[in-house]
């Protein structure tokens, strides 16, 4: 048993209190740094995924306007999505935001925006050939 008891040479002393607020200090300065830089990239992440999905529901109701010939009705990004012409694997809301789909009339384009704050997130062009 006495080769687990092993006694401390002068020169082998732990670390002192101070050497150990200075290594917490530097931790807490590098996590200062990082939080904030994280929590950026992930609302910037949040916002390219909302365009990237309002992009993908424009032109699937500039495709759904097109196929029924008349841009009298405007469709529900539902209906898209139960008539096909959104992926089955798609996730029409994101993040708790609900998507609204605007048609511009006399420039034949879809334009698809967020319901909370109603900027254009993305447009697409349609044309009805009669």
């Amino acid at each position: 048993m006495e080769w687990f008891v092993k006694a401390l040479n002068k020169d082998e002393r732990g670390f002192t209190l101070i050497e150990l607020i200075v290594v917490i200090a530097i931790l807490g300065i590098l996590a200062a740094i990082a939080v904030p830089q994280f929590t950026g990239t992930l609302t910037s992440s949040k916002e390219k995924a909302d365009k990237a999905s309002a992009q993908i529901i424009a032109d699937a109701a500039a495709r759904w306007i097109v196929d029924k010939g008349s841009d009298d009705n405007i469709p529900t990004v539902d209906q898209l999505y139960n008539e096909h012409y959104l992926a089955d694997n798609y996730i029409p809301q994101s993040g708790g935001s609900k998507f609204v789909i605007t048609l511009d009339k006399n420039n034949h384009k879809v334009q698809v925006s967020i319901d909370d704050n109603g900027a254009i997130l993305a447009t697409a062009p349609y044309e009805i050939i009669k």
